[in-house]
C-alpha cells in the first residue's frame, strides 16, 4: 500500500447528505406549519449552497451561514410570525437524526481499518456531525475526527489537514491522502497542503485538480488498498 494515512471527507463522500438535508428540512418546516413544496426547498438549497460556497472563501463564518440561510429563506418568501432563530436552532436537532451511508462507505472503512490510520475531516457543524457519527456504524473505524467549527479553521484551509495529520501521527505527507467529493473544499485544501487527494466523483461532474478520479467508493478502496 502506498498510503499509511487517510483523511475522508463526511458529507457526500462517506453520508448521504442530500437526503438526510432533505429530511431534516421537511421536518423543521412541518413544525412550524410552513410550506414544504418543491420550490421552498429548491430555494432553500440554492441559498445554503451560496452560503457555503462563501464560508470556503472566508467571506461567512458557519454562525452567520446557519442564522442567514433561514434569515434569506424567510425573506424570500414573505413569511411571518416566524423567526430565523427558532428555524436555525430546530434544523440542526432534526439533521443530527440522519445518518444515511452512501453505498460502501462502511466497507471502505472496514477495510483499511488496521492498515491505515483514517482521520475524519469534515466541514460541517459540531452539533449535528457529532449526533450523526453517534448514529453511524463507521465511527469506531476512525482513529480521528476533525471538524472545522471545533478547529476554528475550514477547507480548503490546509490547517484542516495539518490538525488532522498530527492527531493521526502522520510525520511524512508523502505517506497520506485524501479522499472527498468537492474540489473547492476537499481537494484544495490537500493541494494546499502539499498531499495527494481522491476526488469521489459519481456525478462525473467536470473538473480537475485531484491526484487521483473515482467513481465509487468502491474504486477508491481498490486505489488505496493497491
Amino acid at each position: 500500500m502506498r498510503y499509511q494515512y487517510l483523511l475522508v471527507d463526511n458529507d457526500n463522500t462517506l453520508m448521504d447528505f442530500d437526503t438526510a438535508e432533505h429530511f431534516a428540512l421537511l421536518d423543521t418546516l412541518q413544525a412550524f406549519f410552513l410550506p414544504d413544496t418543491p420550490e421552498v426547498l429548491e430555494t432553500y438549497h440554492a441559498i445554503n449552497h451560496t452560503l457555503w460556497e462563501a464560508l470556503e472563501r472566508g467571506e461567512v463564518t458557519q454562525a452567520q451561514l446557519k442564522l442567514r440561510r433561514f434569515e434569506q429563506l424567510i425573506d424570500h418568501f414573505g413569511w411571518t410570525g416566524v423567526e430565523a432563530r427558532a428555524l436555525a436552532d430546530t434544523y440542526p436537532r432534526h439533521l443530527g437524526c440522519h445518518a444515511e451511508l452512501l453505498p460502501g462507505a462502511t466497507e471502505l472503512l472496514q477495510a483499511l481499518h488496521g492498515r491505515m490510520k483514517i482521520a475524519l475531516v469534515s466541514n460541517g457543524v459540531s452539533e449535528i456531525q457529532r449526533s450523526r457519527l453517534s448514529r453511524c456504524p463507521f465511527t469506531p473505524l476512525l482513529d480521528a475526527v476533525v471538524i472545522s467549527e471545533e478547529v476554528g479553521v475550514s477547507k480548503p484551509d490546509p490547517r484542516m489537514v495539518d490538525i488532522a495529520l498530527a492527531q493521526l501521527g502522520c510525520e511524512d505527507k508523502r505517506q497520506a491522502v485524501l479522499l472527498g467529493d468537492s474540489l473547492t473544499a476537499d481537494i484544495a485544501a490537500a493541494r494546499s497542503a502539499g498531499i495527494d487527494s481522491i476526488w469521489f466523483n459519481p456525478a462525473h461532474r467536470p473538473g480537475d485538480g485531484a491526484t487521483y478520479l473515482v467513481q465509487s467508493l468502491d474504486e477508491a478502496l481498490a486505489l488505496l488498498l493497491a
